[in-house]
């Protein structure tokens, strides 16, 4: 993968440092500038010489995500706030992800995961087509066919416009969103838990601390779904609760 051209932006200086720090960790990642308020990038941002952006929120010149739609060619970004309450306001401008500070290690690895999982998406989507039947799911990628049956997989992860597939033999990646997909899997078969989450009934082993248990995965349970979540448990026998 060619590298990819990001920048930081946050009015608080510890926090743009901690960044910094993660970012050392991955060589495809050229960090392009870090900057304390959204106005010292504008010059970069219109010439689209970035490809990813790391935004604060809260900052006061200027709210993160309001300054965010006003990028004509907007690059992907990661929002990083205190504030767990804007989550949906980032998903309606097709965050990549939503990080809370102070930023972990391990969480921020994962959003770099999702990043790199859409990038590589963008990659083979000319070449790309899936048909979904009763049981199961044909993904076409190129000449390479992969034929995947819905009851192996585990969960469903939205990445921007995309989705992936999680089984517990390997991942793949679809140009659907997570809702149409969705609508054509067989139903009553997954729940959705989080804008960024379904996961399959069957495979779910308990739920505690907002979170989701299905085999090796730990899912988080968003606060607008955490009453279907709930609804479903009265459902399940009594060790999933």
């Amino acid at each position: 993968m060619k590298p990819v051209n990001c920048v930081i932006v946050d009015d608080q200086e510890i926090d743009r440092l901690v960044i910094e720090d993660h970012l050392q960790n991955y060589s495809w990642l050229k960090l392009a500038g870090s900057f304390s308020n959204p106005l010292e990038c504008i010059g970069l941002l219109q010439r689209n010489d970035i490809d990813l952006v790391f935004m604060d929120i809260h900052m006061p010149l200027v709210n993160g995500i309001d300054f965010f739609k006003t990028i004509a060619n907007p690059p992907l970004c990661i929002f990083i706030t205190d504030h767990p309450a804007h989550a949906p306001e980032a998903f309606d401008v097709n965050a990549i992800d939503y990080l809370l500070k102070p930023v972990s290690k391990e969480r921020f690895d994962k959003a770099v995961n999702r990043v790199y999982a859409f990038l590589q998406i963008k990659t083979k989507a000319l070449d790309y087509d899936m048909q979904v039947e009763k049981d199961t799911i044909t993904i076409k990628e190129g000449s390479s066919i992969n034929k995947l049956y819905v009851h192996d997989i585990i969960y469903l992860e939205a990445i921007s416009n995309y989705t992936r597939i999680v089984t517990a033999f390997k991942k793949y990646i679809t140009l659907s969103n997570l809702k149409q997909l969705m609508d054509q899997l067989p139903e009553n078969k997954f729940v959705r838990i989080h804008r960024s989450y379904a996961v399959a009934i069957d495979k779910i082993q308990r739920i505690e601390n907002r979170e989701v248990y299905a085999e090796d995965a730990v899912l988080p349970v968003g606060k607008t779904y955490r009453h279907e979540v709930n609804t479903l448990m009265f459902k399940k026998p009594a060790s999933l609760n």
